[in-house]
């Protein structure tokens, strides 16, 4: 844990921005205190609202979005391009010319301005910094606290968020600015400005993109395990869904929580470890199928049809000790089991259970329905179904006429192994 204040930096993602609402949710619950902040696009945006020590307010703020709170035209391309020969005198009078009727997001200034109040931001013993895009001087620019006055403030903050061409570009002293995220989306250099020891960077931009540095006890940089919403989808239900995984997902960062996709209480973790051990203990007496020597490719192809695509590993200090608990996850997301809550270990494998007596069952009729929207889950549940029957009319163990199938269907296999296997540790 930080021993002491930290500089916060908040990247940049649209609507992606509410993951970090759910870590700051975090960091407040832990007590974990920031005297420095710094953004770029929606990441400057919260961050003001941070350093004012509004996180309530910024979080119904978020909760407000919807597309026609953002903007009034949002998506919608000026006229301008049929008078462009018109403007050929410079690239600034271009920019006049295009933006004079292009994108108005003065709903969502409109809405921000309820919630930033100068007077408190300046007060605050919280720094600030905010990075822009300066398109006439072709240089990323840095707005410091010390920059903002009553008259500019939210002129600058919304330069640092004008994602051209779904926003409008701003013009500040002269000068045009886009986002910020256009230089950088992540602008954890920006952390060396306020000169301390530590900093938490949280990255909700470029799922695919490499991890910019390993965290270590200097720096511990956040990103989501799942691929969260497009950065222009401003669904009030799914910001609400990413405040409540960036706010579980940073306590799993944090060694508060363990768990991977789903998320448990530390007190569980003592049980959480002897399941562990007893699902080796299995493996060690009857394994005619290697399951561990086939893992991790075996765990990937599930993810793959589970969610199509593999999540982002996270390293903690319970992941090298949690490894058949992915399986028992995998096993849960089958079931349909909601992610963003925060289970007791014992309720997590019992509500699991429930919900895999009525895999064979109509979905219409079950009790947990479930929307199939592949025909591969209809036929991975039933599969399983299969293989479970098998293990418990044989012992435990697969005929060897029905070993073919396993061969060709080892992710519903190992499925039903660990169900069987969550039955026999009596987790249910």
């Amino acid at each position: 844990m930080f021993s002491t204040p930290v500089t916060l930096i908040l990247g940049g993602g649209g609507s992606k921005g509410s993951y970090e609402i759910g870590a700051m949710k975090a960091l407040h619950k832990l007590k974990i205190e920031y005297n420095a902040v710094a953004g770029v696009s929606i990441g400057a945006l919260c961050g003001a609202i941070l350093v004012q020590q509004d996180l309530e307010k910024l979080e119904k703020w978020i909760e407000s979005f919807s597309q026609g709170h953002i903007s009034d035209n949002l998506f919608l391309f000026p006229d301008q391009y049929d008078i462009l020969p018109a403007s050929k005198g410079s690239s600034l009078s271009f920019l006049e010319t295009f933006c004079r009727q292009g994108p108005d997001i003065h709903p969502l200034r409109k809405s921000y301005e309820k919630i930033f109040d100068y007077d408190k931001f300046m007060r605050s013993p919280i720094d600030f910094a905010c990075l822009a895009y300066n398109i006439t001087k072709q240089a990323p620019q840095v707005f410091h606290k010390k920059d903002f006055t009553r008259e500019n403030a939210l002129d600058l903050l919304f330069s640092s968020a004008a994602y051209f061409p779904a926003f409008d570009l701003k013009k500040v002293n002269g000068d045009w600015f886009a986002d910020g995220a256009y230089a950088s989306s992540v602008p954890y250099e920006l952390a060396d400005i306020f000169l301390n020891p530590q900093s938490i960077i949280i990255d909700i931009d470029g799922f695919y993109h490499k991890d910019p540095f390993q965290s270590d006890s200097s720096r511990m940089l956040i990103r989501p395990l799942f691929k969260l919403h497009y950065f222009l989808d401003f669904m009030d239900i799914d910001l609400v869904s990413q405040i409540r995984e960036g706010y579980l997902e940073t306590l799993k960062y944090l060694e508060e929580a363990p768990g991977y996709l789903y998320t448990f209480y530390k007190d569980d973790w003592e049980q959480i470890e002897k399941t562990e051990k007893f699902f080796l203990a299995r493996l060690a007496g009857q394994d005619p199928y290697r399951i561990l020597d086939h893992y991790d490719p075996i765990v990937g192809s599930m993810y793959g049809v589970l969610l199509g695509y593999r999540p982002r590993p996270l390293d903690n200090g319970y992941a090298g000790k949690y490894k058949l608990g992915t399986l028992l996850e995998i096993m849960a997301l089958i079931c349909g089991m909601p992610v963003c809550t925060q289970y007791h270990f014992g309720d997590f494998c019992a509500r699991m259970i429930d919900r895999m007596k009525h895999f064979d069952q109509d979905p219409n009729l079950s009790i947990y329905p479930l929307e199939y929207k592949r025909m591969e889950m209809k036929s991975l549940r039933d599969m399983t179904v299969f293989f479970h029957s098998l293990l418990e009319s044989f012992d435990g163990r697969i005929p060897a006429m029905y070993e073919i199938f396993v061969k060709k269907f080892p992710f519903p296999y190992f499925a039903a192994w660990a169900w069987k296997t969550m039955e026999a540790a009596h987790l249910c």
